[in-house]
């Protein structure tokens, strides 16, 4: 049976299990508290290995078992959970989750590093009680062996037991149900998944699972299950309890959908919103308080809902990620000899799933790059009277209609000067060139294709992805990526993204006639202009807050709009913050009101664009585009 349909759905759960694995294993301890972790790190990792098997993957579901195995033993006291224990544990986990990534590109699955890593595993376990790995371990081949069989003599009590039935044979719904009542044999059967009343309509993809009581050895049961004829691979798996039954009708259950799908209908969703808008605003203005009118009302506020949780259902909280970025560090760290201390803040905020899976390879760049060529090694730390740890901070947060990523070290810095002249020597620059280049524009060069030095570009930084593409990436999100520096303290690296779709309330301004929306959360407040309220002084007007004098520009000078000025005398001062974190103001000719807009990013190739943060659809099909006011580029 072809089992690459359900590869997706394998992807996703294993990854799932990985992630929620990863983050319980760096602090499972050994305090009553704890136990509930380990419970929760053991069933993770089982779930792993039985999907691993069904797949047909032998080698992941070796490795899981064995890891498996290692908890086992940690869960009964049998082995501290000292940092060792936990390290091997970490490092079986990311050669999991290598081999789910070789899996999803249809590589063999097998990981270079899975035999050192199942050799530390199986030390472990020796040193915690037992003699070997578990005989029971099937080999990367994926022969009919029992995961999780030993050599107990007392009942095997509940079981566990996940199989394929022969792909090569007539009827698999048939033979399902005769292994099923062959089972039946050897204990009472608790749980048959899919029931029998599926197989008996012939809808069975060759994958079986039940659980069984049995006063059997677990080694006689498996040798009875291996015996069956038309099964073609199984584990079998002690469980602490019988498994609980399936969800009632009515209670709550998961259901995986496409993204695709998922995005297309969000589509048909703001299609819905907006014409129901358009349909309100004319019934409204013909036949106000009619019950038509409260009908399209009623059509729009329903659209409203069924887009809210649409979007909810896309969002995931960036936790997700965070794990694979500690790791990661924690990983490159170890194998350079750096200590580095790695914090994640923000790991709540709910970030559209697509987005976070186009950003956490080039994220991941990022942190091994800082940790490689950023962060110095302890000696050279001492020498610079710094602490012998270094420091790497991941920092997620939303304002606004925009996402801020974050990446920051204390490390060594970038010199502007020696990048000018790395480009100068590559012929990427002439000399006059770098001369008229600030050092923001010389920290930018990092990016350029092919700047990159040879140790930058090294298996352990760079794995094939330099900044050229981190910023390709980011910017073909619709987003924007600067970079500060200052030698010798460290790097900070800020992603600047658009949500893939918002909707956020906004007020709509005109300037020379143009119409833009401007997001409630980026303003402090709004006041007009008049002369009472504001002074001129060396060409600039100023708009007195107070205490404070607030510079004011107009937006059609800083836009540079086309057409003359419509003749307003004083128009509305809008105040916000600048990206450097001032106060500063903008003037437009008037506020025709607010309204809440669909956010859409940009396109390439205007994604580039300074001071934009996206367009929007308004009622009467107007598209207006979104101003960012912290990144106008004000004089």
């Amino acid at each position: 049976m072809d089992l690459s349909s359900y590869l997706e759905l394998f992807v996703a759960e294993a990854r799932e299990h990985i992630g929620a694995a990863a983050e319980l294993a760096s602090s499972v301890d050994v305090k009553p508290a704890g136990q509930d972790r380990l419970r929760d790190l053991f069933r993770h990792v089982h779930s792993v290995k039985g999907m691993a098997a069904s797949m047909g993957f032998g080698a992941m579901s070796s490795l899981a078992h064995d890891a498996e195995s290692l908890m086992d033993l940690v869960r009964q006291g049998r082995l501290a959970p000292s940092h060792p224990t936990r390290q091997v544990l970490c490092d079986a986990l990311a050669c999991l989750e290598r081999m789910v990534d070789r899996a999803e590109s249809k590589q063999p699955v097998d990981d270079a590093d899975r035999g050192t890593v199942q050799e530390q595993l199986r030390g472990l376990l020796r040193g915690g009680g037992s003699a070997e790995a578990p005989a029971g371990t099937p080999d990367p081949g994926g022969s009919a062996r029992p995961a999780g069989a030993t050599a107990a003599t007392g009942p095997a009590g509940c079981v566990k037991i996940s199989m394929i039935v022969r792909r090569d044979r007539a009827f698999p719904s048939v033979r399902a149900a005769v292994v099923v009542g062959q089972l039946g044999k050897l204990g009472r059967l608790v749980r048959i998944d899919p029931p029998m009343a599926a197989l008996r309509t012939g809808r069975f993809d060759g994958r079986l699972q039940v659980a069984l009581v049995s006063d059997l050895t677990l080694r006689a049961l498996a040798a009875k299950v291996a015996a069956l004829d038309d099964v073609d691979n199984f584990t079998l798996v002690p469980t602490d309890r019988p498994p609980e039954k399936a969800a009632p009708v009515g209670s709550k259950a998961s259901l995986r959908v496409r993204a695709d799908r998922l995005d297309a209908l969000i589509e048909d969703v703001l299609e819905l919103m907006a014409s129901a808008g358009r349909v309100e605003s004319g019934i409204a203005g013909s036949l106000p308080g009619s019950p038509v009118a409260r009908d399209a009302e009623s059509v729009r506020l329903l659209a409203r809902r069924a887009y809210d949780g649409l979007v909810e259902m896309r969002l995931v909280p960036f936790e997700i990620a965070a794990h694979r970025v500690r790791r990661a560090a924690d990983e490159l760290a170890r194998k350079l000899g750096k200590q580095v201390s790695v914090a994640v803040e923000g790991e709540d905020v709910r970030i559209d799933r697509s987005l976070l899976e186009r950003l956490v390879d080039p994220l991941l760049h990022m942190v091994r790059n800082a940790i490689d060529h950023g962060i110095e090694k302890p000696e050279l730390r001492r020498a610079a009277n710094k602490p012998e740890d270094g420091r790497l901070l991941v920092h997620v947060e939303r304002h606004a209609a925009m996402l801020s990523i974050v990446v920051s070290d204390d490390g060594a810095g970038l010199d502007p000067r020696r990048l000018k002249q790395t480009a100068i020597e590559r012929g990427m620059l002439t000399p006059s060139e770098a001369v008229r280049l600030d050092d923001a524009d010389a920290l930018m060069l990092i990016t350029t294709p092919g700047f990159s030095t040879l140790e930058e570009t090294t298996e352990v930084s760079g794995r094939g992805v330099g900044m050229d593409v981190v910023r390709s990436a980011v910017e073909g999100s619709g987003g924007r990526l600067r970079i500060e520096s200052r030698l010798g303290r460290g790097t900070r690296f800020l992603l600047q993204l658009p949500p893939t779709v918002a909707l956020v309330q906004a007020y709509v301004v005109r300037a020379n006639g143009i119409a833009f929306a401007v997001p409630l959360a980026t303003l402090m407040r709004m006041a007009p202009m008049d002369d009472q309220a504001t002074t001129w002084r060396d060409g600039r007007r100023f708009w007195n807050l107070g205490s404070e004098e607030v510079p004011v520009w107009a937006l059609r000078d800083v836009l540079d709009l086309p057409g003359e000025p419509n003749g307003v005398s004083h128009g509305m001062a809008l105040i916000g913050k600048s990206a450097g974190g001032s106060t500063v103001g903008f003037e437009v000719d008037e506020v025709v009101g607010r309204r809440e807009i669909v956010v859409r990013p940009l396109p390439l190739p205007l994604t580039g664009l300074s001071g934009y943060s996206g367009a929007a659809v308004l009622d009467d099909a107007s598209i207006v585009l979104v101003l960012d006011p912290a990144n106008l580029p004000l004089g």
